[in-house]
């Protein structure tokens, strides 16, 4: 996180589960982390509990919005946003650190497309799959 408003990039939940995911597939760092198929591509109830944790401790601070489907009016969800309320001297290792800035500052569409590209087997129950990217089970 404190790399993220060092750059003044936005964080959602959805940022962080796939950061947290490619940090772990590309970036070969197991960080203790089970990713499952879910709504929005690959999901780690582990991760989503920690932030919760790091939330009610105060450490960072959720602001939430609905997310709406454009299509059907339905309700998707909230899109959470986090920031650091206080910084903290936590060590991180540097090439942890330069791999969340490399995709932190990015759109998360652009995170989103690059996931389900290249991992379609974590994609594969995404309720937005089709509607936002265009992308079928074949790709």
């Amino acid at each position: 996180m404190r790399v993220a408003e060092d750059m003044h990039a936005e964080v959602t939940a959805t940022k962080i589960q796939k950061i947290f995911f490619l940090l772990q597939m590309e970036g070969g760092k197991n960080v203790g982390l089970k990713f499952e198929p879910y709504l929005f591509g690959p999901y780690s109830e582990e991760l989503n509990e920690t932030i919760i944790e790091l939330v009610e401790r105060g450490v960072i601070e959720e602001t939430a919005e609905p997310l709406v489907d454009p299509f059907t009016g339905l309700s998707l969800g909230y899109k959470r946003r986090f920031k650091l309320k206080e910084r903290t001297n936590v060590k991180v290792e540097p090439e942890v650190e330069k791999f969340f800035a490399q995709w932190v500052t990015r759109d998360r569409r652009e995170i989103l497309n690059y996931v389900y590209r290249k991992y379609p087997d974590y994609t594969r129950y995404s309720v937005i799959r089709e509607k936002v990217f265009g992308v079928r089970n074949g790709l």
